[in-house]
């Protein structure tokens, strides 16, 4: 059984059946609230149906909906790229957990953020998505491992160059619409935090296993 260096199994990767149906989800599921009016509606992030109306459903949904076609299918192939490269350390009940984790984490840190009235959009939970599986393949022999290097620093570059904490959100004129980049770094910092939790949780197993044998 191959190891890495801490003497852990070296973390198994998803069957490609499992990482096709789950791109199927994430791309049917996007579909569905982007073009659907009605789960449109219903699924956007708004801040005062949040806040005020207690619609909190709209924390596990916006990052479904989408604002146009361009911006769904932009998503779309970088969802489907991000799952593909973490696909090769992680199981697809992982990617789409810490998928729908950073996902509604960074729907929880705009309730923090008056300036954004409303939000749509799965590149926060990407972000998150990405870091996290880039710490997963440091793990990882070879290319694997020059992989997870390359994307850890694309994440934090491009979250350091938007500098999110200074302007929130910034208007795109190639978009149409105001890009969210506090959203991008929440993400990521969900993506950490969830690795961070996924390592103490799987320090924790040889020692409770080792505790039952003893």
């Amino acid at each position: 059984m191959r190891t890495d260096a801490a003497g852990r199994p070296a973390p198994a990767g998803a069957s490609w059946p499992g990482l096709l149906a789950a791109v199927a989800l994430v791309w049917a599921l996007s579909a569905a609230f982007t073009f659907l009016p009605w789960w449109h509606a219903h699924g956007l992030y708004l801040r005062d149906a949040v806040r005020v109306d207690g619609q909190w459903w709209r924390l596990a949904t916006a990052m479904w909906v989408h604002l146009d076609g361009h911006h769904w299918l932009a998503d779309m192939l970088a969802a489907t790229g991000v799952l593909a490269i973490c696909a090769r350390v992680a199981r697809v009940r992982s990617l789409l957990l810490v998928l729908v984790a950073c996902g509604i984490a960074v729907q929880v840190v705009l309730l923090r953020v008056p300036a954004i009235a409303w939000y749509g959009g799965l590149s926060g939970a990407l972000h998150g998505l990405a870091l996290w599986g880039a710490l997963g393949l440091l793990r990882a022999p070879g290319l694997a491992r020059v992989t997870g290097v390359l994307l850890c620093l694309g994440v934090l570059a491009k979250v350091w160059v938007e500098q999110s904490w200074l302007a929130p959100v910034v208007f795109d004129p190639a978009w149409g619409f105001g890009v969210v980049r506090v959203a991008h770094a929440a993400g990521a910092v969900a993506g950490l935090l969830c690795w961070v939790l996924q390592e103490w949780w799987l320090a924790r197993r040889p020692a409770r296993d080792h505790g039952a044998a003893a």
